[in-house]
């Protein structure tokens, strides 16, 4: 098989993934149009966001390369590993903002009243 066999997988991973893209941005432009309003909220939920969008980014060019070097004739079980690289780096962004997102929501709460 070549890559451009691979190409309409490649195609639908990207499908798949624009919703969450595209969620992503607007979560990222709504924050920054609203920092005053919001205050370090917005600083963290744009860092989060961004993250976000980072970690799928990867997560596409992570397949793109492991469809590019599987057409190339590397081993399954090397590019697995790759992969798998791959997704441990994609589990920690996505960490990393899940974190900064319960920050942002965490930062803008009130303080509670003082008895």
């Amino acid at each position: 098989m070549t890559f451009e066999d691979w190409l309409p997988a490649l195609g639908m991973q990207a499908a798949m993934s624009a919703p969450n893209l595209i969620a992503c941005a607007v979560g990222v432009t709504l924050c920054l149009s609203w920092k005053r309003r919001i205050g370090v909220g917005a600083v963290y939920a744009v860092a989060a966001f961004s993250l976000q969008i980072l970690s799928m980014l990867l997560g596409l060019a992570g397949q793109a390369w492991m469809y590019k070097m599987m057409a190339s004739g590397m081993s399954a079980s090397t590019a697995g590993l790759g992969q798998s690289v791959v997704g441990g780096v994609h589990i920690l962004l996505s960490l990393t903002a899940t974190g900064l997102l319960i920050a942002a929501v965490l930062a803008k709460r009130p303080a509670p009243p003082q008895t």
